[in-house]
């Protein structure tokens, strides 16, 4: 077994005439944690030094709550919009419905609550949907740019000085919706986009404010506490629309 395999493995737990299979990843840890993935896979993430049947157990006796979990992730992937003349896509905290248009050259305009999609083939869903993904990345690039500086400047003056407004990349994230690195590189997610502006700018402001402390830490509270009062409202709101 190579050093990945002895890291990832699979195996299946069963709960009465209900069954899932669940990903095990070995990771340099204390403790056993159950994850239920937005695809409605499960992950199991243990410590290196924990035999594989205390794992097995750890799940069988969480069954039950993974079941249930999976159930509602599962509902909410069968809510997702597909890609059809008139069914609705977030953009910015609201819902539009698509027009479908056929047109030489891929390319998506957002026009009087509309998202006007032009692809060669009205009825290839597969185009909509990369038409759809660039022009969501388009809008994430530009808005994203917008709103880091209108929440840096928030920011008090001794902060402005002390750091460079970074820049942002923009890419498909799984887990979060933002990051910041050590060296104060910013990443936010390309779905952030589908947000209301109060989950972006919060979203920013929380990764702005590691710039000063990378953990959350006091420091790290306090000056996100400052900039922006209302960030456990912001932070309750994205969690009920993820």
């Amino acid at each position: 077994m190579n050093p990945l395999q002895r890291l990832i493995q699979k195996t299946q737990s069963v709960n009465l005439d209900q069954s899932f299979d669940y990903q095990i990843k070995r990771q340099r840890r204390k403790t056993i944690a159950l994850h239920i993935l937005p695809d409605a896979s499960v992950e199991v993430r243990a410590p290196k030094w924990v035999p594989k049947y205390e794992i097995m157990d750890f799940v069988e006796q969480r069954s039950d709550w993974v079941i249930e979990q999976r159930r509602e992730a599962l509902a909410k992937l069968a809510l997702e919009p597909g890609f059809d003349h008139g069914q609705y896509h977030p953009y910015l905290g609201e819902r539009y419905p698509l027009h479908i248009v056929a047109g030489p050259r891929a390319k998506v305009v957002f026009s009087d609550s509309v998202i006007v999609v032009t692809v060669r083939d009205k009825s290839n869903s597969t185009q909509i949907e990369k038409a759809l993904d660039r022009w969501y990345r388009q809008e994430a690039e530009a808005i994203y740019e917008e709103r880091l500086f209108a929440c840096f400047e928030v920011f008090p003056d001794w902060f402005q000085d002390k750091y460079v407004m970074p820049e942002v990349t923009v890419r498909k994230m799984r887990r979060r919706w933002g990051s910041c690195s050590s060296k104060g590189d910013v990443t936010l997610n390309v779905s952030l986009i589908k947000m209301p502006l109060a989950c972006i700018d919060y979203v920013i402001t929380h990764e702005l404010s590691h710039l000063e402390e990378f953990h959350h830490g006091k420091t790290f509270y306090r000056l996100l506490a400052q900039v922006m009062p209302d960030w456990r409202e912001r932070e309750l709101l994205i969690e009920d629309l993820s």
